[in-house]
């Protein structure tokens, strides 16, 4: 309902943050306006004008209400209270707004009485359930903080992340509670006190084990909320979210997110007539939203957890991504906005089981987390011609959204322009001098939805926003004569062959074309004459495809030092995470030892 945003959240490290010591400071000025907060660029904007190649957004500030989330997202319970808010793919669980509102309220009384204070952490390890939502908020109106877990994680890496984080509770289903008590188990022991683990329905019928906390005792209608005034202490500059970076380059640091980073970056992109999509529900229409985006995610979790309501739109969650399952939600539900990571698109735009019939209602499709080849979105408009297509770009540490493409541009190889109240520059990471247009470097971002900080970990925050309040992604990318942004690659995964910087992003868009090729990933590999050469790792279609019809058909494609000289290697499937990342690391682990 809101941003596409590539949540590419590793970041570069070291000496670069002895070079930005020497740049200029500035800062964001917060103005108060009546009962609003103005979020303005002014102090910025004034004394960086000296600079050149700053990218300011081509639209105007916005106006953020001095409110905390809760208030925020809950906007439409009254108006819309019989409406469902929230409905599961899988069992059919549903909850109205007004039914959502009260259970979410209930929970934070109970969380209250139950001796969980202000500031202190919840860990939710849950799969797309109704229930997530409501955990969320019941827990931010308690005053708590949030960490969101990945579900699928291994117990020594849900422990590390409660270690991290502070977590003294734990929210989770009974799927996966074998895995959860482990972790919880170790922790217990290291602190000597007890972790509380509470469990909301799930996808089966199973029992609640004993020693764990049932959510529905927890909410049901004779809870007295009487004692909860929390939210109404609540500072829109107060934590509330704690999710954690992929970690796919370096080790996972948890994102300090307010109330403030969540709602500006909603309406940032919300109340931009240029580039908003979302309809804000009526009496006449409303969006259909299936949830297939985890909510632990920061796309998943703006998107659908929190902007989708906001809107009044139908969430239908789907827990895992199963192709006939989902296609079915997508028809059964009337789904009328898709926010997808590229594996999925592609899946849709290319399989012959997916008709055009099965777009008839859907009006939008989002793209984000990863970078999306044009091949792939052609594909899809073939399939769909009615369809909008948008994309953006952004990061957990911007809450995420940095840039949205422009309502009715097919430019569809940019992320589109910075949103309002955002700067953008491109700099070269050697000499740490901003760059022209069509000139590539790392992509740095400011405005006020960029994170305090990492948590508990200052050299990394100091190292990631530098004195000026540059946010550096670690992100190559460059902007055009339009001050339209273009995402190249990570900078880590780029191939230096002889020198030559060779994007993998590009060589696989390429690869995805050819029609017996159904995925593909490069990295680069040793070579004694180049440094490095590109090796590809293809998933096929059929298997009379050889590896010299491949590095044929690249020779046609690309200048000679983007060949595929370090061969092309037939797998089953890429390693990607959850939010359809590459994960280049895992590919060398895999098959270059």
């Amino acid at each position: 309902m809101v941003v596409i945003m590539n949540s590419w959240s590793s970041v570069r490290m070291g000496c670069r943050v002895m070079r930005r010591m020497y740049s200029t400071v500035t800062s964001r000025s917060l103005v108060n306006d009546g009962n609003c907060a103005s979020l303005r660029n002014d102090s910025v904007r004034s004394s960086s004008s000296h600079e050149q190649n700053i990218v300011k957004s081509p639209y105007l500030d916005i106006t953020v209400p001095d409110i905390n989330l809760i208030d925020f997202v809950w906007e439409m319970v009254d108006i819309y209270p019989d409406r469902t808010a929230l409905v599961c793919a899988l069992t059919g669980r549903r909850y109205t707004y007004a039914e959502s509102r009260g259970i979410a309220r209930r929970f934070a009384a109970s969380l209250c009485r139950a001796g969980f204070k202000h500031g202190n952490v919840l860990a939710v390890v849950l799969p797309n359930v109704p229930e997530f939502p409501l955990v969320l908020f019941g827990a931010l109106e308690a005053g708590m903080v949030v960490t969101t877990v990945n579900p699928v994680f291994t117990p020594e890496e849900i422990g590390k992340q409660l270690r991290d984080s502070g977590a003294v509770g734990v929210v989770t289903i009974s799927d996966i509670y074998s895995k959860v008590s482990k972790a919880v188990a170790v922790l217990e022991a290291e602190r000597k006190s007890k972790i509380p683990i509470i469990l909301t329905p799930g996808l089966e019928d199973k029992a609640i084990p004993r020693g764990t906390i049932n959510f529905q005792d927890m909410t049901h209608k004779g809870i007295d909320t009487s004692n909860l005034g929390a939210h109404n202490m609540l500072s829109p500059d107060s934590l509330v979210v704690l999710p954690y970076s992929s970690g796919t380059t370096g080790l996972p640091k948890g994102v300090k997110l307010s109330h403030r980073h969540l709602i500006t970056n909603c309406l940032q992109v919300l109340s931009e007539p240029k580039i908003c999509r979302a309809e804000r529900a009526t009496d006449d229409f409303r969006e259909i939203v299936p949830a297939l985006l985890p909510f632990y995610h920061i796309y998943g979790l703006l998107s659908l957890a929190i902007a989708s309501l906001y809107c009044g739109a139908k969430v239908v969650t789907v827990p895992t991504f199963e192709p006939a399952q989902f296609i079915s939600t997508v028809v059964k539900y009337k789904a009328t906005a898709l926010y997808l990571v590229p594996p999925v698109i592609q899946f849709m735009s290319s399989h012959p089981d997916v008709k055009t019939s099965d777009f008839e209602t859907v009006r939008l499709v989002n793209s984000g987390a990863a970078p999306i080849g044009y091949n792939d979105v052609e594909r899809l408009l073939e399939k769909a011609p009615h369809v909008e297509f948008t994309q953006g770009y952004g990061l957990t540490e911007s809450s995420p959204a940095a840039t949205i493409l422009e309502k009715g541009s097919t430019n569809y190889k940019s992320c589109g322009k910075p949103i309002p109240n955002t700067e953008m520059k491109i700099v070269n990471m050697d000499t740490n001098m901003n760059l022209g247009p069509g000139e590539a470097g790392e992509v740095c971002i400011r405005g006020p939805q960029v994170m305090a900080g990492y948590h508990n970990n200052p050299q990394a925050t100091a190292e990631t926003i530098d004195p000026s309040g540059w946010l550096h992604t670690g992100d190559m990318g460059y902007y055009d004569e339009e001050n339209d942004f273009y995402i190249v690659d990570r900078y880590k995964e780029l191939i230096k062959v002889k020198g030559l910087q060779v994007a993998p992003a590009e060589l696989e868009d390429i690869l995805r074309s050819h029609p017996g090729v159904a995925d593909a990933a490069v990295i680069g590999v040793p070579d004694q004459r180049s440094g490095e050469v590109p090796k590809a790792f293809i998933v096929s279609k059929g298997p009379k495809l050889t590896e010299d019809d491949v590095k044929k058909f690249m020779a046609g494609k690309v200048s000679r030092h983007k060949h595929l000289t370090g061969g092309a290697e037939f797998v089953t499937t890429i390693p990607r995470n959850p939010s359809g990342k590459i994960l280049r690391k895992k590919l060398k682990e895999m098959y270059c030892k």
